[in-house]
Formats: structure tokens, sequence, C-alpha cells
């Protein structure tokens, strides 16, 4: 008898803000923390993808809280011409943070477009990204 295996998929409960800004990563990363009063710090390991046979590298800070949870992270979608979201041509950063986080500043996309070296930011649905798995691996 075959025995099958029922595979759940749970949407995290996170916010995603997709953050288009002319700036390399670690300027946009001092802005932010600078206006946003966090401390995102550059992760060991960037998130990593197979574009064409070849490994493409795409950077990303976090900010953890005292028990290590990852509670914001700021990724960039770019690495030379490759995207780590393909679909979201707009975004150049994506920053992902806990819904409940969120919840606690009203503002938050407000605060995020008014951050120096940002140029326009939005909301982006996760569940409707093909590859938004890529946004969660937390590597701090």
């Amino acid at each position: 008898m075959a025995k099958k295996k029922l595979q759940l998929v749970a949407t995290p409960d996170v916010t995603v803000i997709g953050i288009s800004s002319h700036v390399e990563h670690y300027r946009l990363c001092w802005a932010m923390n600078r206006a946003m009063d966090l401390v995102l710090t550059r992760r060991r390991a960037d998130i990593t993808s197979d574009e064409s046979g070849r490994p493409v590298h795409f950077s990303a800070f976090d900010q953890t809280d005292e028990h290590n949870i990852v509670r914001w992270s700021l990724v960039s979608n770019h690495c030379g011409n490759d995207r780590l979201m393909k679909e979201q041509k707009a975004a150049d950063y994506f920053l992902v943070l806990d819904t409940e986080v969120a919840q606690e500043r009203p503002t938050l996309l407000d605060q995020v477009r008014n951050v120096e070296f940002v140029l326009t930011a939005f909301p982006v649905d996760l569940r409707k990204l093909r590859a938004g798995h890529k946004l969660l691996h937390t590597n701090a």
C-alpha cells in the first residue's frame, strides 16, 4: 500500500514592503537605521539563487530581538542584471517584517517612504510572489 504525505504550506504572518531606491544596499540600510530607529546588520550569508547554472548572491540585513528571532529584514532584489523576485521589477529592495511589528507602527509605509534615498515604497502580497519563500530565509 502506497503512503501519501500531506504537505501543508503555511503562509507566514509577515508584511512585505517593496522599496524603490537608487543607492547601494549599505547606504539604504544606513538611512533606514537612522530614520526608523532600527539596527539592521548585514547577514553573514547572502540569499543565493541559481541562475543559469551559476550562483547569484542577494544581500540581506536583519534586526533580531532579544531572543534572536528575526523581526525585520531588508533584502536586495538585484545582483547585477539578475532579480530575486523577477515579477517585482519596480522593487529594488524588500522590507520584510512580522505583521505584529507592522501593526505596532500604523504609519509604517509612510515612514519608509520618508526615508532618505527611498523613491517610493509599496505593499507587496507575499502570496502572489512565485519565489516569495526566498525572502523568508534567515541566515542571521
